[in-house]
């Protein structure tokens, strides 16, 4: 795995499309053995070539703004200049060789991408493909490399690990000790055990309130499964009654409308004949202008018979609605037979007793005759109903009007009286347009009588025209007879309707008949038992049952959560405690061979001396937790705050440097330049230790004389063996290390612009 090239759209300085190809001189792929190579970046003071790394960092998930020298997520995207406008958003891409699938994905290529618009939207991709930042953290991390390891390391990053404290320098071998997947995954896991705990507290918590519940709703359950049984029975007689009525009613109106139907044929038929005369003794007219009076008299017999037949129509619907109505009222005015029982006397006692007050209160206002003779005709009505109750005393039962509301009865009174009054009105509005229609004919007679003796045929055809007009009248009344009685049963079938969507909730034509003789006087009775003994069980709510099922469902799947929550909690326990036995074991051995490293590369760059890593025992950060300390009185906690101080220690990494001819013991001792150097003696120990497939070096080597850098440079061609260098620097040794040279200026648009120049190759053609 190498890093192939780097592709770079609107960050920062680069605002064109720029592309780092680090392609080896050969197209051959690079083999484990061979030179990985060295590219070397070079520019001046400004020019953005730090950006460069600033880019590799954020692609592998940098989050840090001021890690990346900037304040704000938009401060990385190409702000403009005098010339050239600002850009809308930024990206970056990373191009791997990945023959040796160090990463896990089965490509031979692997490019990761990361883009953000100036809206503070990021997204990130591999191959082309939307993943999350955690799947790129946990992919480069399986390969080894990430923004916090030593892959990106900056002029800052080599002197940060002399001033880091003992467990920043632990984490430093961690890193280089390949257990970064193991931390990742043992964090998560201490999340999710957190995460666990505490569900598995709140289920319990559930567990406990639901419990009572569960009992209550056990025992209304039960109770409310009989009046199920009692409403299944109920709802099972009223589909059986109301399915029989919905087939009869339809059976009834399709009869009726078959009939009405033929009527209105043979009206339309003898209508027919009716015009047909009327046409033949309009052409017996004598004259032009008997014809055109005739005509009129026509058209104006024709608009009352129009209007005869609306008011008609009229009658029949209203005549039908009154008997509908009444019905109704008789089938909410039916009695029923009730015991005389305490109840009804006292009931009876208490209305007797209103009706009194009432009297006396009226007698001691009464002044007039008529008001005195009013107050005796209700004091002896009075007295009527005191005897009438001393005779029910003496009797085991009496009938009652059923119970009814009295305005309901009100309400249909008043629509009779209204049906009334208006079936009055519209037959004297029929009375009247037939007198019109009769003075209209007779006046159509005179005017054709006149020609009468001329004409004998037209005294035969006024003769068939009445006798037609006679059997036509008929024919309407059937016909009017026939849709009053489809009105009859369309109002019954609106009422049945109702009945169903109120009893059962469903419409008409889901209901069933079975062609069943059905005995609708004693399914009627059924259905009122029924009721009356659905109605003694109690309004239990119907959905208890459901609500119980439901919670003892829930029940059931809270314990069997609980069990499972403490099955995971183990579980975690262990993928936890082997994490750290992992991580505790890749340590140990880390740390054995970079302390071997570091002396090497420490004597090397010093040319003697001596230094070493040490294993010191630091104590964690204090943190003084509350203790929470309480007895559980009826439900509630008391409550005390007891801060304990918890002292753990753990171990750190210390440092040990002396150059040769002196005696340090604190590394505060070292120069600038000496600090430096060690600090790149870490570096080449971790490196060596654990190479990465790549590094960038940003200026690490800026604070080197002439023969250190020598030195520094005949270390990155051992460890070039193993790992593709990309180094940042302004340093005429490490250029001359590089087989590529890439040179960062800066345009007069205020962007940065790269120039290549492959080095190998320009000495094979300068030798030529």
């Amino acid at each position: 795995m190498y890093l192939k090239r780097v592709e770079l759209s609107g960050f920062k300085s680069f605002a064109a499309k720029t592309v780092l190809d680090f392609m080896p001189a050969s197209n051959d792929v690079l083999r484990s053995d061979a030179n990985r190579g060295i590219t070397a970046i070079v520019g001046p003071n400004g020019s953005g070539k730090s950006n460069i790394a600033d880019a590799i960092r954020w692609v592998m998930g940098e989050q840090s703004m001021k890690s990346l020298r900037g304040k704000k997520s938009e401060d990385i995207i190409y702000a403009g200049s005098k010339k050239k406008s600002r850009l809308s958003a930024a990206s970056v891409s990373l191009v791997f060789d990945n023959t040796d699938k160090r990463i896990p994905l089965d490509f031979s290529e692997v490019v990761i991408t990361r883009k953000i618009f100036r809206g503070a939207e990021s997204e990130y991709r591999i191959n082309g493909s939307s993943v999350r930042l955690m799947d790129v953290i946990d992919l480069l991390a399986k390969a080894g490399v990430g923004k916090e390891s030593y892959c990106v390391v900056t002029q800052g990053m080599t002197d940060a690990a002399l001033n880091a404290t003992p467990q920043e320098r632990r984490e430093i071998i961690e890193d280089a000790a390949g257990v970064k997947q193991y931390q990742i995954k043992k964090e998560r896991s201490a999340r999710k055990l957190e995460l666990t705990k505490n569900n598995l507290e709140r289920v319990q918590g559930l567990v406990q309130e639901i419990e009572p519940h569960l009992k209550m709703l056990k025992r209304q359950a039960e109770k409310a499964q009989k009046g199920k049984e009692v409403h299944e029975q109920l709802k099972s007689k009223q589909r059986e009654l109301f399915g029989y009525l919905w087939h009869t009613y339809r059976t009834e109106h399709a009869a009726a409308s078959e009939r009405k139907n033929q009527i209105g044929i043979d009206v339309m038929n003898a209508q027919r004949e009716v015009d047909q005369l009327s046409d033949a003794i309009a052409k017996e007219s004598a004259t032009a202008a008997r014809g055109e009076t005739l005509l009129l008299l026509e058209k104006e017999r024709s608009a009352l018979q129009e209007k005869l037949h609306g008011q008609e129509k009229d009658l029949v619907i209203t005549e039908g609605r009154l008997e509908i109505t009444k019905e109704r009222r008789a089938m909410e005015a039916a009695v029923r037979r009730i015991p005389v029982d305490l109840v009804y006397v006292g009931d009876r006692i208490a209305a007797l007793q209103k009706k009194y007050d009432a009297l006396f209160m009226r007698l001691a206002t009464a002044v007039s005759q008529e008001a005195i003779v009013a107050l005796r005709a209700d004091a002896e009505d009075l007295r009527s109903a005191f005897v009438k109750l001393r005779d029910e005393i003496s009797k085991d039962e009496v009938d009652v009007p059923a119970q009814h509301d009295a305005a309901a009865l009100a309400a249909y009174d008043r629509t009779i009286a209204d049906y009334g009054e208006k079936i009055t009105a519209v037959r004297a509005a029929v009375s009247d347009t037939r007198s019109d229609l009769d003075g209209i004919t007779q006046q159509i007679l005179q005017e054709r009588k006149k020609d009468h003796d001329a004409r004998g045929h037209f005294f035969e055809l006024e003769k068939r025209l009445r006798g037609r007009q006679d059997a036509l009248s008929l024919l309407k009344d059937r016909f009017n007879e026939a849709k009053v009685e489809i009105a009859k049963i369309d109002v019954r079938m609106e009422d049945l309707t109702s009945e169903v969507r109120e009893e059962l909730g469903i419409e008409t034509q889901h209901l069933s008949f079975d062609s069943t003789s059905v005995d609708r006087g004693t399914l009627e009775k059924e259905i009122a038992r029924l009721h009356a003994q659905h109605e003694q069980i109690g309004g239990i709510d119907p959905l208890v049952v459901e609500e119980y099922t439901e919670t003892q469902e829930r029940f059931d799947f809270l314990l069997k959560e609980s069990e499972d929550l403490d099955r995971a909690i183990i579980s975690l326990k262990e993928v936890i405690k082997e994490m750290e036995q992992k991580i505790r074991d890749e340590f140990s051995k880390a740390f054995e061979r970079i302390n071997a490293e570091f002396t090497k590369y420490f004597r090397i760059i010093f040319s003697g001396g001596n230094a070493h890593l040490t294993k010191v025992t630091v104590e964690k950060c204090g943190a003084r937790e509350e203790e929470r300390v309480g007895d559980g009185i009826d439900g509630e906690e008391k409550e005390s705050m007891e801060p304990q101080e918890k002292r753990e220690t753990e171990i750190g990494i210390d440092i040990i440097a002396a150059p040769p001819g002196k005696r340090i013991t604190h590394l505060p001792m070292l120069s600038g330049g000496e600090r430096s150097l060690t600090s790149l003696a870490l570096l080449f120990a971790v490196i060596s230790y654990n190479p990465p497939p790549f590094a960038i070096l940003d200026e690490v080597e800026a604070a080197l004389d002439e023969a250190n850098s020598r030195r520094f440079g005949r270390i990155l061609q051992e460890l070039s063996t193993q790992t593709q260098f990309v180094i940042i620097t302004h340093n005429r040794e490490t250029m001359r290390q590089a087989s590529l040279l890439y040179g960062v200026t800066m345009t007069e648009e205020g962007g940065s612009r790269v120039l290549s120049v492959r080095l190998d190759q320009a000495k094979d053609v300068a030798v030529e």
